[in-house]
C-alpha cells in the first residue's frame, strides 16, 4: 500500500518524518539493523533536501513492492534542480578525517546500502527513488 506525506522543508519536522519511515519500514523488516540502516538513508536523503534544495515543501512516499519483495521510498522536492546521483565528489573512506574532503558521504552511505536509485526532474519537482531488496534486509 503506497503511502504518502508532505511536510515543510524544515529540521523541527524532521523527528516527526522519520517516525512515520520507521514505522512503515518495521511492518517489513523487524532486523534492527536493517532498519537503522534505512532510517539513516532516509535522515541524509531528508536532510539534503531540507538544507541544499530550496524547497518549502517536502513530499516523500512509502511502498511495499510486493512481486519485487522491495520497498521503494520517493522523496520529493520543487527546489532547484539536482541529481544528486550525479555527484562528482568521490569519497575516500580509507583517508583520515582531517584530509577528507566535506560532502558526499552521506550520498555514498545511501547508494551503496539501496539496491537501486533513481532520480529524475518532472513537472518542476526533483523526485529520488531508493529501492531495497528485503532479501538481504530481513535476514
Amino acid at each position: 500500500m503506497l503511502k504518502n506525506w508532505t511536510f515543510p522543508a524544515e529540521r523541527k519536522f524532521l523527528p516527526q518524518m522519520l517516525t512515520e519511515i520507521e514505522g512503515e519500514i518495521s511492518k517489513y523488516i523487524s532486523n534492527n539493523i536493517w532498519l537503522n540502516r534505512l532510517k539513516l538513508c532516509s535522515e541524509e536523503i531528508l536532510v539534503n533536501i531540507i538544507d541544499y534544495s530550496g524547497s518549502k515543501t517536502l513530499g516523500f512516499s512509502f511502498e511495499f513492492l510486493e512481486n519485487e519483495n522491495a520497498l521503494r521510498f520517493e522523496f520529493i522536492d520543487e527546489g532547484t534542480p539536482y541529481n544528486p546521483l550525479e555527484n562528482d565528489n568521490e569519497v575516500d573512506i580509507e583517508a583520515e578525517m582531517d584530509e577528507r574532503s566535506i560532502g558526499g558521504l552521506g550520498i555514498f552511505l545511501y547508494t551503496t546500502i539501496m539496491d537501486k536509485m533513481a532520480y529524475r526532474y518532472e513537472n518542476g519537482k526533483n523526485i529520488l527513488t531508493a529501492i531495497k531488496n528485503l532479501g538481504e534486509a530481513v535476514n
